[in-house]
């Protein structure tokens, strides 16, 4: 006779055997502690079996599956059987890019994540062409304050402080980063 024996505290199925014979009586015979001799139930995918209530019921088994995480997208996965991706908020669909974010019950382009790292590139962009006008008049503000600076250091200073105020403009402009228009920078002379 065919035994199966479960777990005694979930009733998770564990493995199946020949049960013994009963010494005593060679007409019977025994029965472990936590087994059954009950046929389980045909078992389809991602299922396993578990005895409840004196029955053999199944329950979800994704033990083994790569998953994803809905909040971050992250591969995750389920170490026991009879618990489903949504009880620990995993998804077996991956997340098709950064700009996804899990909303009901799909991967969906967030436009809130597409316009903070449209706002990043545009602000990267901006703080590569100051950084660039600010070394261009590196010191050059006291000097020309104090009349130090000749006249073509003076075009220059100029050009390159109306450059960057230019620059300030394009990002305080209604629509940033939507509609971007940088200025050209000042063309260095050549002294």
């Amino acid at each position: 006779m065919l035994i199966h024996q479960y777990d005694n505290h979930n009733g998770q199925y564990h493995s199946s055997r020949l049960a013994d014979a009963d010494p005593r009586n060679p007409d019977r015979w025994l029965m472990p502690a936590f087994s059954t001799a009950e046929t389980m139930p045909e078992r389809t995918a991602l299922t396993w079996p578990f005895y409840v209530d004196g029955a053999w019921t199944l329950l979800p088994d994704y033990r083994g599956r790569i998953l994803y995480r809905q909040d971050t997208g992250e591969a995750a996965e389920i170490l026991v059987a009879g618990q489903t991706p949504a009880d620990h908020g995993l998804t077996e669909t991956p997340r098709p890019s950064d700009d996804h974010t899990w909303q009901g019950n799909s991967w969906q382009i967030d436009p809130a994540v597409v316009n903070h790292r449209q706002r990043a590139a545009a602000m990267a962009e901006f703080e590569g062409r100051m950084t660039l006008a600010r070394v261009k008049n590196a010191g050059k503000a006291d000097a020309y304050a104090a009349g130090l600076l000749s006249n073509a250091e003076i075009d220059d200073f100029r050009r390159w402080s109306a450059y960057q105020l230019a620059l300030v403009r394009v990002i305080e402009q209604d629509g940033f980063p939507d509609a971007i228009a940088w200025p050209a920078a000042p063309d260095t002379p050549i002294l």
